[in-house]
C-alpha cells in the first residue's frame, strides 16, 4: 500500500507561496498572526449560514505522491452549487494598509480549502474570502470567485513543490535506512560502560522514556549516545535525533562521532545550528539592511533542493551554500533542520519559548532528544523561563528618545509610564510571591504601543520584545515555580524586576512529553536523586550510573586540608602555591590550578610568579575573545620540555568542556569546594528547598560547587593512555558529606605535609614509567 503523507493546509500553502524577506525583529513582531480572539469575533459576526472551524480533509495523488491534506476552515457556508470559504487573519497592522496580493500564502490556504470542498462534495465553484482583522479595530476583506477546474489547477500548483520535496526525502530514506539498520559501533570495541549506555539511550527513545545517565569523563559518552539513538532511528521509533549541547566542544564531538560512523558506511544527514551572530555574513546582524535576507523566501527553494544532495551540513557547509544562493545562512540553517536526520544545536532551540524551533516542537513529535552535559540544563532552564526589566536601561532609552525625537514623541508617554513602575525610592532587595500588576500593565501598554508604531530602532525593539516576554511570563506566574525579585540598581532609585523561575522542572517535563524519548547524560550527576528531580527524570528505572573504564592506578587523587576560606587566604597563600609548584615539578607536564574566583586567581598567580620566577605560568584573563581562548589552549602542547601551570577559574570555560587528551594535561590542583558565592538567588533557593524539601544548603551551594570540582578533575583522564594527578585543596574535603559525593573510582589519599605530598607524587610518576 502506498504511503500516505499527512500535511496541513497551512503547511502546504506556506511551502509553495511564502515570499518576502527575512525581517528585523520589529517587523517580525508585526507579521501577520492568527489570533483566536480575532477569529471568534469575526465568526460571531457571520450569519447562521456559516459554520465555524469546519474540518476538511482530502486524499489526493500529486505526481505519484499520496497526500492527505487536512485542516479546519475558519468559516464555511455551503450552498447547493457554490461553496463559500472565509480565511480570517488577525494582525497588528492597520488592515487598511494591507493590499490584496500582499500575502499569497493566505490566498493559497483559502483556495486549498475551496478545492477540497469542490472535489469532495461536487461544488461547481467557490467564493473565497480573506478577512483581515486588526487587534486594535478595523477590518478589511477581499473576495475571489473561482470555478472547480481553476481551483484544481491552483491546488496542483500549490501541492506539487511539497510533493517533489517529499519524493526527494523518500529517496534519501531508501538510501539511509539500510545503513542505519546495519549500523556498527564506530570503534573496534566498546569501552567498559559504552554498550550499557547505548542500550539505555536506545531503550528510552524506543519507548518514549527518560534516561538519566552518569558516565565518567572519558568513557566516550557522545559516541555511545549517538549510536543508541541512531539504532532507535533505524528501527523507526523516532523520526529524527536532536543532539543538544551547551558548548562548542560538545558540538564538535557529535560531528566527529557521526563522521566516524559515515566512514563505516552510514548514510545520515546532519545539520549543525550555529548562533546567529557567529554565522551571519555581516559584522553586526541587521536583518533590515541585509541583502542576504532580502527576497530570502524566493531564493531558498533552490538552496533546499541542493541541500538534499548533501549529508554534512555544518557551519562551513551552510555558509558556502548560503553564499552560493545569496541567502541568510542562519535562516537557511533553521529551514535545513526539516531535512535532517540529526540536528546538533544548543539547548535553547528545544526549550526556550522565545527561540525554540516551533516547526518541530510546537506540537507533539517523535523526535528523540540527547541532552549532553545535562548538569548545565537546570541553570539554563531557569534563565530561559525567567524575564526581567531594568529601570536603568529604560531610563537610558527614554532619555535618548527624548533627546533625538523630542518630548512630544508618540512613544514617550508609554515608556515614561513603564519607567515610573521601575523607579522606587529607597528600594531594597525583596522576593515577592506575585508580580506587581501595575508594572505588568505598563509593560503590556509599552509593547503594544511600540508594535503599533512599528518601531525600528534596535534598542526600542529589544525593549518591546522584552516587555512582551515579561507580560507572557507574568500571565503564567505560579508561586510554586516563580518569585518576583526586586533588585536596586545604581543611584537613581531604579530597580530591576525579575520574574525568576526557580523550579523549571514543570517546563522541562512539558517539553519531554512532546517528543519521542529523552536521554540526559553527564559525568557529574551526583547525587542522582537530586538531579533526577531537577531534570524532571525522577523514575529510577531510567537511571544508569557507570564506573570509569580506565584503570584506577592511572589517577592519583589526594586531599590536602588547607583552609582556603576567604578570611584565611592571605595566611595560606604560601602553602597553596607550594603545593601547586610541587605538583608541576614532580613530572614534566601541563597543569591546571583552579581557583573559585578571578580575584583569588590573580592574587595566587602574582605570588607564584614572584616566588618561582623561572617557572612557566599563565593565567586566564577576565574577558577573553574566542581567539584568545584558542591560543590559551594551544599552549598545552604534547611532550612539553618544561612544565606549564595555567591558573584558571573553577567552573569557567577552561575547567569544563575542554578536551586535553594524552599528555596535554598531567594534573589539576582544585582550590576550594567550588561553592558559589552567596547571592540573593542562591539564598532564596536555599530557603525554598528548606521549606519544601530540606537540604536547601546542599541544593543551593554544595551540589553546584562540587559539580565544578568534578568537571575540572575530569579534564585529567580522557583516554586509556592518560595518567594524571588531582589535588583537592580545602579542609572541607575531610567531611563525610564530600566523601559521599566523590566518584567510586577515586582512590582518595589524605596528605598532611609537603614531604608526604612530594613522596607520593614522585612514587606515582615513577610507577607510570615502569
Amino acid at each position: 500500500m502506498k504511503k500516505i503523507h499527512v500535511v496541513s493546509v497551512r503547511t502546504l500553502a506556506e511551502f509553495a507561496c511564502a515570499t518576502g524577506s527575512v525581517t528585523s525583529a520589529s517587523r517580525m513582531a508585526a507579521r501577520m498572526r492568527e489570533g483566536r480572539e480575532g477569529h471568534v469575533a469575526v465568526q460571531r459576526m457571520l450569519d447562521e449560514r456559516w459554520v465555524a472551524e469546519l474540518p476538511v480533509s482530502l486524499d489526493v495523488n500529486v505526481g505519484g505522491v499520496q497526500l492527505r491534506v487536512q485542516g479546519r476552515a475558519d468559516a464555511a457556508w455551503l450552498e447547493r452549487e457554490c461553496a463559500h470559504i472565509a480565511e480570517i487573519k488577525t494582525t497588528r497592522i492597520n488592515p487598511n494598509e494591507i493590499l490584496s496580493e500582499d500575502y499569497p500564502a493566505h490566498w493559497a490556504q483559502a483556495e486549498i480549502y475551496a478545492h477540497q470542498l469542490c472535489a469532495r462534495d461536487g461544488y461547481a465553484s467557490a467564493e473565497v474570502q480573506l478577512i483581515y482583522v486588526g487587534v486594535r479595530g478595523g477590518q478589511r476583506s477581499f473576495r475571489r470567485e473561482l470555478d472547480r477546474d481553476e481551483l484544481a489547477r491552483r491546488f496542483m500548483a500549490y501541492a506539487l513543490p511539497y510533493a517533489r520535496q517529499l519524493e526527494a526525502q523518500e529517496r534519501w530514506k531508501e538510501a539511509s535506512e539500510p545503513t542505519l539498520q546495519s549500523l556498527r559501533f564506530p570503534f573496534a570495541e566498546f569501552r567498559e560502560g559504552q554498550r550499557e549506555m547505548a542500550a539505555c539511550v536506545e531503550h528510552a527513545l524506543c519507548t518514549g522514556g527518560r534516561a538519566l545517565i552518569e558516565a565518567p569523563t572519558g568513557i566516550g559518552k557522545t559516541a555511545a549516545a549517538l549510536y543508541g539513538a541512531l539504532k532507535a532511528l533505524g528501527a523507526g521509533k523516532v523520526t529524527s535525533v536532536f543532539y543538544l549541547t551547551a558548548r562548542t566542544t560538545g558540538r564538535r564531538a557529535a560531528e566527529n562521532a557521526l563522521n566516524l560512523m559515515r566512514g563505516d558506511g552510514l548514510r545520515i544527514r546532519s545539520v549543525t545550528l550555529t548562533a546567529k551572530e557567529k554565522i551571519c555574513f555581516q559584522r553586526k546582524p541587521d536583518c533590515a539592511l541585509c541583502r542576504y535576507g532580502d527576497g530570502y523566501f524566493e531564493r531558498r527553494r533552490e538552496a533546499l533542493r541542493r541541500a538534499m544532495e548533501m549529508e554534512v551540513l555544518d557551519a562551513e557547509a551552510i555558509s558556502e551554500l548560503a553564499r552560493e544562493y545569496e541567502i541568510c545562512p542562519f535562516e537557511l540553517s533553521l529551514d535545513l533542520t526539516e531535512l535532517a536526520d540529526v540536528v546538533i544545536c544548543d539547548y535553547n532551540y528545544v526549550f526556550d519559548p522565545r527561540v525554540s524551533l516551533k516547526r518541530h516542537f510546537d506540537r507533539k513529535s517523535r523526535a528523540g532528544l540527547l541532552i549532553d552535559e545535562a548538569h548545565n540544563l537546570p541553570d539554563r532552564a531557569r534563565e530561559m523561563y525567567s524575564a526581567s526589566l531594568s529601570g536603568e536601561r529604560v531610563a537610558a532609552l527614554r532619555a535618548r528618545i527624548a533627546a533625538v525625537f523630542g518630548e512630544e514623541d508618540m512613544l514617550l508617554a508609554s515608556i515614561s509610564a513603564l519607567l515610573a513602575q521601575l523607579t522606587v525610592e529607597d528600594a531594597e532587595y525583596d522576593a515577592l510571591r506575585e508580580p506587581p500588576q501595575e508594572l505588568v500593565r505598563a509593560a503590556s501598554e509599552f509593547a503594544a504601543r511600540a508594535e503599533e508604531l512599528r518601531v525600528s530602532d534596535e534598542d526600542t525593539v529589544e525593549l518591546m520584545l522584552d516587555c512582551s516576554w515579561f507580560v507572557r511570563v507574568a500571565k503564567q506566574f505560579d508561586e510554586d515555580i516563580y518569585r518576583a525579585l526586586i533588585r536596586p540598581e545604581g543611584a537613581g532609585n531604579h530597580i530591576e524586576l525579575r520574574l525568576w523561575c526557580f523550579a523549571p522542572e514543570k517546563y522541562l517535563d512539558r517539553s519531554y512529553k512532546r517528543v519521542g524519548g529523552v536521554a540526559l547524560f553527564s559525568a557529574t550527576l551526583a547525587p542522582m536523586d537530586f538531579y533526577g528531580k531537577i531534570l524532571a527524570a525522577p523514575d529510577q528505572d531510567g537511571w544508569l550510573q557507570l564506573e570509569s573504564p580506565f584503570p584506577r592506578e592511572n589517577l592519583f587523587v589526594a586531599r590536602l586540608p588547607v583552609s582556603v576560606r576567604y578570611r584565611d587566604r592571605n595566611e595560606t597563600m604560601e602553602q597553596v602555591t607550594r603545593i601547586i609548584h610541587a605538583m608541576s615539578q614532580a613530572h614534566k607536564g601541563n597543569y591546571l590550578a583552579c581557583f573559585p574566583s578571578h580575584a583569588y586567581l590573580m592574587q595566587a598567580y602574582k605570588y607564584y610568579c614572584t616566588r618561582y620566577p623561572g617557572e612557566r605560568a599563565v593565567c586566564q584573563e577576565s574577558h577573553m575573545s574566542e581567539g584568545k581562548r584558542r591560543r590559551f589552549i594551544e599552549l598545552f602542547e604534547q611532550n612539553p620540555q618544561e612544565s606549564l601551570t595555567a591558573f584558571i577559574v573553577l567552573g569557567g570555560v577552561f575547567s569544563e568542556g575542554v578536551d586535553l587528551p594524552d599528555d596535554r594535561l598531567s594534573g589539576a590542583a582544585i582550590i576550594s569546594t567550588g561553592m558559589p558565592q552567596v547571592n540573593p538567588e542562591s539564598e532564596l533557593l536555599r530557603e525554598i528547598y528548606d521549606d519544601g524539601f530540606e537540604g536547601g544548603y546542599d541544593a543551593a551551594y554544595t551540589y553546584p560547587g562540587f559539580r565544578r570540582v568534578l568537571q575540572a578533575a575530569g579534564r585529567v583522564i580522557r583516554t586509556e593512555t592518560d595518567r594524571g594527578v588531582v589535588l583537592l585543596l580545602d579542609a572541607r574535603y575531610t567531611s563525610e558529606k564530600y566523601l559521599e559525593l566523590m566518584p567510586g573510582h577515586w582512590r582518595l589519599q589524605k596528605i598532611a605535609s609537603m614531604s608526604a605530598l612530594n613522596r607520593k607524587l614522585n612514587a606515582f610518576w615513577e610507577r607510570q614509567t615502569d
